[in-house]
């Protein structure tokens, strides 16, 4: 048994090393409305022995009020050249993406540009009869920046869900996005009590988290030892001012 099961693991690592594989940097860029930062260049490099095919897309980034990632289509605010690839292997393709959307942006506006992999067979059978088909996705953060830049995450809301959870509610009232690093929430209840809850464990969801300009969502933690339920709550959070990533 203990053979069968080494065999499979050999023969696994062997189909895993001969999947198509690529790189996509980098992996966070910020455009200017105009001018020569409104342009911005995408690498994506072959690392396989095969030539594999890659489409680069735009799509909007929102979230909704779970605090969860939804995209639409970005087409119209970004000119992508190359945007369908064969790269040759162990090669890389230079990709252009050029920002053509609104000259006015008081709030930041949020992106992914996506480089997928597409099924290419050389005039081989179609990997459909394969029993293994492993393509990559890269995901780009890509952020169009106002102007001026106010950062402002504040607390919005605090319940006692009940069930051993408290629904902690933000919004970005800033007008660029915030990754929530070295977060720090204080919480008092109408007794007085006051604890401070950091870290992902305290704060699941919300430590490390990127939260977009002018988007509110609720988190569910853990409640809080030494809180009083069902009270009335006065919270604080404190945070490092980051936008340089995610």
């Amino acid at each position: 048994m203990r053979r069968k099961i080494s065999l499979l693991l050999v023969f696994l690592a062997l189909a895993c090393s001969s999947v198509f594989a690529f790189q996509f940097e980098p992996l966070v860029q910020t455009f200017d409305v105009s001018g020569p930062n409104a342009t911005k260049t995408f690498t994506i490099t072959n690392d396989s022995d095969d030539i594999i095919a890659v489409v680069v897309s735009a799509l909007v980034r929102t979230q909704d009020a779970q605090g969860n990632e939804v995209n639409s289509d970005a087409s119209r605010y970004f000119n992508i050249q190359p945007a369908r690839i064969l790269i040759q292997p162990q090669s890389s393709q230079i990709v252009r993406v050029q920002y053509r959307g609104p000259r006015t942006v008081t709030s930041e506006l949020s992106f992914r540009i996506v480089a997928e992999q597409i099924p290419y067979s050389q005039g081989r059978i179609a990997s459909a009869g394969s029993m293994f088909n492993f393509l990559y996705v890269f995901r780009a953060s890509a952020y169009v920046l106002p102007t001026q830049i106010q950062e402002s995450v504040q607390i919005t809301g605090l319940a006692d869900n009940g069930d051993g959870t408290l629904a902690v509610t933000l919004s970005n009232m800033g007008n660029v996005h915030q990754i929530l690093y070295d977060c720090t929430l204080t919480l008092q209840d109408e007794s007085g009590n006051t604890i401070a809850l950091s870290g992902s464990e305290q704060l699941p969801g919300i430590s490390g988290a990127n939260i977009l300009a002018g988007t509110t969502w609720t988190k569910n933690i853990p409640f809080p030892e030494g809180l009083d339920s069902g009270s009335t709550y006065r919270a604080s959070l404190t945070y490092s001012f980051d936008i340089s990533n995610q």
